[in-house]
């Protein structure tokens, strides 16, 4: 079989048991980005003989997400972007479309090309996730019929063919992206200059600072604790260059803090 549609069947089956651990089974949390990703550049590292450079972007990619997506949660009425699938899709599209590559810039093209397409493809998964929900609602609609009609059998076909469509929607998404999408990734990575290519390692860098300003808004309600915060990241950001300088600047945000507490 080849290698990369033995990939592809590899990431479709991952992308189908942790979509169904987001909302339609087991939930033992193997869906969340932190965790789906490294496990996905773990099993890919693996059949690529690069487990340890699978596991670190997985790592990557996972906390980046992780961090961009902590406030969509599944609540009520609530479909947030597919961040299991997202996690799981750009670690893969990544390692793939890297491993032909023996620079080290041209692999960390590939990677940051999908970290960002995880987005896009958080929000297609999203719109796949509300039609299986949708079917999902028509097939409680006919379990609740046969139950009242005593048939309660339908309960158990009702709950398997519930999981069943969550993860043939993963599978086949998730096979279908990695199968189509690799060489189109690594064509793409091919046309870029050298200065581009930089540009991309720049933006790779860039991204946990999003993440972690995500984080900071939900957080950071008060004002004395924003700024308690723009004192810390002041200080650590100067703090290796110049010490005395941190101290300062952190000791001027904590005086205003102070002040505004006593106001």
């Amino acid at each position: 079989m080849p290698e990369h549609l033995l990939a592809s069947l590899l990431i479709a089956l991952i992308g189908g048991i942790v979509d169904l651990d987001s909302t339609a089974t087991w939930q033992f949390m193997i869906s969340q980005p932190i965790v789906a990703a490294p496990l996905t550049g773990l099993f890919l590292g693996n059949l690529y003989g690069e487990a340890a450079a699978g596991l670190k972007l997985g790592l990557m990619v996972g906390v980046i997400l992780q961090l961009v997506w902590i406030e969509q949660l599944p609540l009520g009425m609530n479909v947030p972007p597919d961040a299991a699938l997202a996690s799981v899709l750009s670690v893969a599209l990544g390692f793939i479309s890297g491993h032909s590559y023996e620079s080290y810039s041209e692999r960390e093209v590939c990677y940051t090309v999908a970290l960002l397409l995880a987005v896009a493809l958080g929000l297609l998964g999203r719109s796949l996730d509300m039609f299986v929900r949708r079917l999902n609602t028509s097939l409680d609609t006919w379990v609740c019929q046969k139950v009242e009609d005593n048939s309660l059998w339908a309960i158990a076909v009702g709950h398997t063919l519930g999981g069943f469509f969550t993860f043939t929607k993963a599978f086949i998404f998730c096979f279908l992206v990695v199968w189509l999408g690799v060489e189109p990734l690594k064509y793409f990575t091919q046309t870029l200059s050298f200065k581009h290519g930089s540009g991309f390692i720049v933006v790779q860098g860039l991204l946990p600072a999003v993440g972690f300003a995500v984080l900071a808004s939900m957080v950071l309600k008060d004002r004395d604790e924003i700024r308690y915060f723009i004192g810390a990241v002041v200080m650590f950001t100067l703090l290796p260059a110049k010490i005395f300088l941190a101290f300062i600047a952190a000791g001027i945000v904590m005086y205003r803090a102070h002040k505004g507490v006593k106001k």
